[in-house]
């Protein structure tokens, strides 16, 4: 078991994990962790905490570039808002693949 198969394994059990102000620890909600969700947590910190940053600088690359690409349609506030949304449903293995299909449009310059 690594850092992102503890992290896919609380996201499918409805547990999303954050980080705290300082970066050096892992916030879940209170009571919901397993006895083996604990342990996994407890075994990887370092390793999830740096995949838990990792993620969330591509999350905020990915919704600066779906931005931009929303500049080149002039989409509108609602529009921009489902985009947000689109983006932050996006399953965590899948972001990187959508931000480089985003960098290679904008890239084209064209809508």
């Amino acid at each position: 078991m690594n850092a992102r198969t503890v992290l896919f394994d609380l996201l499918a059990s409805g547990i999303e994990p954050g980080l705290t102000d300082d970066k050096t620890g892992i916030v879940v909600p209170a009571g919901r962790l397993t006895p083996a969700q604990r342990q996994a947590v407890l075994e990887h910190k370092a390793e999830l905490i740096e995949y838990l940053i990792e993620t969330s600088r591509l999350t905020h690359h990915l919704l600066v570039a779906a931005m931009r690409r929303c500049d080149q349609f002039n989409d509108n506030a609602a529009a921009r808002e489902a985009m947000r949304a689109d983006v932050l449903a996006t399953p965590l293995h899948l972001r990187r693949d959508l931000l480089d299909y985003f960098l290679s449009q904008l890239e084209r310059r064209t809508p």
